[in-house]
């Protein structure tokens, strides 16, 4: 098998495994386990079941990381430049920012008065407890992070090497990253998940890097903590 040819398997390759991540998703949110949290909003199992997203983000992680092995690559090869040291400063200063915010989230919600039947409204990503604040922290620290990695650095680069081009790259990216949301994500979220899959592309096509659009990802998903404000009395 020519060099050429070797190439070209291997992007389809990638491209197949990229397509199957979504698919795994709405499998998952599909089933009665996770639907107890995003259907039926039952609090006690919010952190089990959001625990089985962050452990599909992290096996996607690595199974890109052993794809990119196989080619000699890094994920500095898919625009991740930080070293250790400056992944690590990344990591202690988000969680830093993280506890600051949910001190301040805390501080309003101490003697307030909330209509605790309008909780039931609020998305089901969002924590209405404290503890699930502060495994909400976690869960948008890998979201932050896998998320870039995986639908914008690593989609980005297979859809250009099977040819596309990387405007039209960015719209399928963005299209595919929607799955991980659920399968009903194409119709409830569609345009808010789209809009935000081709704002971070754009981000790392202009600036050819991840770290930008993981610190606006982490920060944006970050200050949705607060929402629980708004149902303040």
């Amino acid at each position: 098998m020519n060099m050429k040819v070797q190439s070209t398997f291997s992007a389809w390759k990638e491209l197949i495994t990229l397509i199957s991540f979504p698919l795994v998703y709405m499998l998952y949110i599909a089933s009665p386990f996770a639907m107890s949290v995003f259907s039926d909003k039952d609090v006690n199992n919010y952190i089990p079941v959001w625990s089985g997203i962050i452990i599909l983000h992290w096996l996607s992680i690595y199974l890109i990381y052993l794809l990119l092995k196989k080619q000699n690559k890094t994920f500095r090869d898919i625009g991740y430049k930080l070293s250790k040291k400056g992944t690590f400063i990344l990591t202690v200063c988000f969680f830093l920012i993280s506890l600051l915010v949910l001190g301040l989230t805390e501080t309003v919600l101490e003697g307030s008065i909330i209509d605790k039947s309008n909780l039931t409204k609020l998305p089901s990503l969002i924590p209405t407890t404290t503890t699930h604040r502060f495994f909400f922290i976690f869960l948008v620290f890998s979201t932050g992070f896998c998320e870039e990695i995986v639908y914008r650095g690593f989609a980005l680069n297979v859809l250009q090497k099977i040819g596309l081009n990387k405007w039209i790259s960015i719209f399928i990216a963005a299209f595919i990253f929607i799955g991980i949301h659920g399968f009903h994500a194409y119709t409830n979220r569609f345009i808010f998940l789209i809009t935000g899959g081709v704002v971070f592309g754009l981000i790392y096509i202009l600036s050819k890097r991840l770290l930008p659009s993981i610190i606006i990802h982490l920060i944006f998903n970050l200050l949705s903590m607060m929402v629980i404000l708004e149902l303040i009395e």
